[in-house]
């Protein structure tokens, strides 16, 4: 038995080229999972931009095409020997629809074509990746064009600074590195371990006091990210804690390591009630790789189902 058991690819567009579509089936080639293909129908600009009401019946010959595409492009993947299923959704709401859905279905994980959000974007509206990471409580990739059918190289970020909750933010940290050691079975990848840290504040007028100061400040940070290392059982090698703002030293390690996949939390460890953390939300905005975001229910009780 593999890692996962089913794969939702979420398709808003019939591209036969579907970066999302060509990870899901890969993964289940290897995994022996199913994959369920949802599409989500929405009308086009044409009729969008009519200030008249939408013609119903043209919506729904639109809908009736779009269908036949789905469908059509599903069946050219059935002799692979996957399992595979299909449906599509066509709805007022898509995005509460499509959520509705996902939450029902309860798949190991929802696999989406990646959509580059400007900041523009992301301040007067909420990106399609973005709705769906807060309101679907797994694991959802998102997968760039370019991207290879599976990983070879996978980074999962942690965030081991102080926290008031530190059984809580310890939870979380070992659920990524779960979820992330889960995908890296499957692909025979590698996996490595990034923690970002930043020392501020540090300032005396004898730089030699300021240096002690940073270094015992950065020995004490470093700490906890070399227990929680040392307890998931990662390789010295592959651990990787650098000084710098996490958005820009993620990007930089994804480039510098030859990353594949970035596994991240979709919500702060501390203060599990707040919305989407601000580094996600810009590093899936403008993914430098597939990045796969896990929610913190699903960390706290990640169970990786074994592999023969």
């Amino acid at each position: 038995m593999g890692q996962y058991r089913q794969l939702l690819v979420l398709l808003t567009e019939v591209d036969p080229h579907s970066a999302a579509l060509r990870r899901a089936l890969a993964l289940a080639h290897v995994s022996g999972a199913s994959v369920h293909v949802l599409g989500l129908f929405e009308p086009s600009e044409e009729h969008l931009l009519r200030e008249e009401r939408l013609n119903e019946a043209d919506i729904e010959r639109q809908y009736e095409h779009y269908r036949v595409q789905l469908t059509g492009l599903v069946e050219r993947h059935r002799a692979s020997g996957i399992v595979l299923t299909v449906d599509s959704l066509n709805a007022d709401d898509i995005r509460s629809q499509a959520i509705d859905y996902i939450s029902e279905l309860q798949p190991d994980m929802v696999i989406k074509d990646s959509e580059v959000a400007s900041s523009l974007v992301r301040m007067f509206g909420t990106p399609l990746d973005c709705a769906l990471m807060r309101g679907f409580q797994g694991v959802s990739q998102f997968v760039p064009a370019a991207a290879l059918s599976l990983p070879r190289r996978i980074l999962v970020a942690v965030d081991t600074a102080f926290s008031e909750t530190p059984a809580v933010q310890e939870c979380f940290n070992r659920g990524l590195i779960r979820a992330a050691r889960a995908l890296a079975l499957q692909c025979d990848a590698q996996l490595h371990l990034l923690s970002a840290y930043t020392l501020a504040g540090v300032f005396t007028g004898d730089m030699n006091v300021t240096q002690a100061w940073l270094d015992e400040m950065r020995e004490a940070l470093q700490a906890p990210f070399e227990a929680l290392a040392d307890g998931e059982g990662v390789a010295p090698e592959r651990r990787h804690f650098i000084e710098g703002g996490p958005v820009q030293v993620i990007r930089e390690q994804v480039a510098a390591l030859d990353i594949d996949a970035v596994v991240m939390g979709v919500v702060q460890p501390k203060g599990l009630d707040k919305l989407l953390g601000d580094t996600t939300e810009r590093i899936v905005g403008r993914p430098p790789c597939s990045v796969i975001a896990v929610h913190p229910r699903i960390a706290e009780t990640w169970e990786p189902w074994p592999c023969n």
